[in-house]
């Protein structure tokens, strides 16, 4: 028995012929990528001048060319809806800080309001003190004090005494102040 076997026609074909020339073909393409030639615009070049198979190359490099337009034009549209949404973006904080700072305004304005309640509720504590220290005092004594204060001063300390010791306060008045302090508590 031999160990050597026969190798068909076929086989020695692959083996001695095409199996190293597709070897030879790849090392040599490998080399030429290192030394910077564009390999596969070369390969479509000379496959494009082959009879049969220059009509499927050529008919690739024209889809190319269309897909390498539309991805230009798609990529001018992306870069049209990111300028879109940077300024967009620049609104939306804009917004944020209009929002800040009226809720900041609302805030401060609650809080004078809320100032301002307490300063009329103790300016109305002290009148209703005044008022009975009026009351207190002789009814000549309270209308002398009231006729030396300014008409509007005067209304308002008037204005807290109880009904009885006003009509006393101004009776005891000089009638033409009585009469212009009346005029204002009626006009009240």
């Amino acid at each position: 028995m031999s160990n050597e076997k026969e190798y068909s026609k076929v086989q020695w074909f692959f083996f001695v012929i095409f199996i190293p020339t597709l070897f030879a073909i790849i090392l040599f393409a490998v080399i030429l990528i290192f030394l910077g030639v564009e390999v596969k615009d070369k390969a479509k070049e000379v496959g494009g001048n082959l009879p049969f198979i220059g009509e499927y190359i050529t008919d690739e490099v024209e889809e190319d060319e269309e897909n390498q337009i539309n991805i230009d034009e798609l990529q001018e549209t992306i870069a049209s809806q990111q300028i879109q949404i940077e300024q967009l973006e620049r609104q939306l904080t804009q917004r944020d800080e209009q929002i800040l700072q009226l809720q900041s305004e609302a805030t401060s304005l609650e809080e004078q309001v809320v100032s301002q309640e307490e300063a009329v509720a103790e300016v109305r504590h002290d009148l209703k003190e005044i008022a009975k220290t009026y009351e207190a005092m002789s009814t000549k004594n309270a209308a002398n004090i009231l006729s030396e204060l300014p008409t509007s001063e005067a209304l308002l300390h008037i204005s807290q005494i109880s009904t009885q010791s006003r009509a006393g306060i101004l009776a005891k008045m000089e009638a033409e102040k009585a009469a212009e302090i009346m005029s204002l508590l009626a006009n009240q």
